[in-house]
């Protein structure tokens, strides 16, 4: 006996071979009129889109992004700035303007100003990580560096998706299904919160300055001088 087949298997692989036309033709003979009718409407309607966030009171603005990055303000949607000031909130940055001043700086820097909010490279020279916690095929690329703090690594989503689920109650497979390209799109802030939180960056910037802060999160002073310079400017608007 030959094993049923699901509707969406056979249309996504459908290549107009003769049996399977022939066999979508005898298919469609076997329904009622109103049945494909109800059919034609569901498959052709298009979702509307979710509703654009409601910005909500914090110290990120899109006037402040503007000051700080030179991009209209338009550009910073109520979405990216709640997500930015619950990481500021969440991690106590925001109790501390000189310590907001040092992360928002280097962020500048990983992010050249916020314009790439994803890693640029494909991310196949992360494969075989196991540092990283990227031990499955194609890790590397599904996993690079995410959002304005470049959060990498296998290890580093799960730890952001399981705080998302126990601090948050948000309990998205898809952060660890899709990886970096979709959670820089929604969590571009919230997946560094925990490694914020791991490595004590705080208390970094607190007891040691600003290079230190820079130093734990590049690893080294790697664009150091361009740091200092979104430093200097940083310190001029946040106020």
């Amino acid at each position: 006996m030959i094993a049923p087949i699901q509707l969406t298997d056979a249309a996504k692989f459908y290549k107009e071979q003769e049996q399977q036309i022939a066999a979508f033709q005898w298919l469609q003979e076997q329904q009622k009129p109103g049945v494909m009718a109800v059919f034609a409407k569901m498959y052709r309607d298009t979702p509307e889109p979710p509703p654009k966030a409601e910005a909500q009171p914090g110290y990120i603005t899109p006037d402040l992004m503007q000051a700080i990055t030179g991009h209209p303000a338009h550009t910073f949607e109520a979405a990216f700035c709640n997500d930015f000031n619950d990481m500021l909130e969440s991690t106590g940055f925001i109790d501390h303007l000189d310590c907001m001043q040092m992360l928002m700086a280097n962020l500048c820097h990983e992010s050249c100003g916020f314009v790439y909010m994803k890693e640029i490279d494909s991310g196949e020279y992360l494969n075989g990580r196991k540092d990283l916690g990227n031990v499955y095929p194609n890790d590397g690329p599904l996993f690079r560096g995410c959002g304005p703090l470049q959060v990498t690594g296998r290890n580093h989503h799960q730890t952001a998706s399981d705080w998302l689920r126990d601090h948050r109650g948000i309990d998205d497979g898809k952060i660890m299904d899709l990886g970096t390209d979709y959670s820089a799109e929604h969590y571009p802030f919230a997946i560094a919160i925990p490694w914020l939180l791991n490595n004590d960056l705080l208390a970094v910037c607190l007891h040691q300055g600003f290079e230190a802060c820079c130093v734990r999160i590049n690893g080294g002073h790697n664009g150091y001088d361009d740091r200092c310079q979104w430093y200097e400017k940083c310190k001029k608007v946040m106020l």
